[in-house]
């Protein structure tokens, strides 16, 4: 799983439910290469802070369903790490 999987699945959905291509997403946002819409989409990153406001009135985002999504990568993400390195000690101590 990619770290940012949320995000993208909710990104792609919002940008084809606006009936742009990723290159048309990346011309509207200004200095963001389709390559980075990409990976967005995919989950390997998220959006630089300084594209999140021109993105949110681009496809129409909600504010508070964008906190969500990315609340939800985090926990995700930091759960996966606690209980990782929890495990990796129980084993060296077993």
């Amino acid at each position: 799983m990619n770290e940012f999987s949320n995000l993208g699945q909710y990104l792609k959905q919002k940008r084809m439910s606006s009936d742009l291509t990723q290159g048309e997403l990346a011309e509207k946002l200004g200095d963001v290469h389709v390559q980075f819409v990409s990976n967005w989409e995919r989950g390997l990153c998220a959006p630089p802070n300084h594209c999140l406001e021109k993105l949110i009135q681009t496809l129409d985002l909600s504010r508070e369903k964008l906190v969500k999504v990315m609340l939800e990568d985090s926990k995700i993400i930091i759960t996966a790490k606690i209980f990782k390195k929890s495990n990796s000690a129980k084993r060296s101590l077993g």
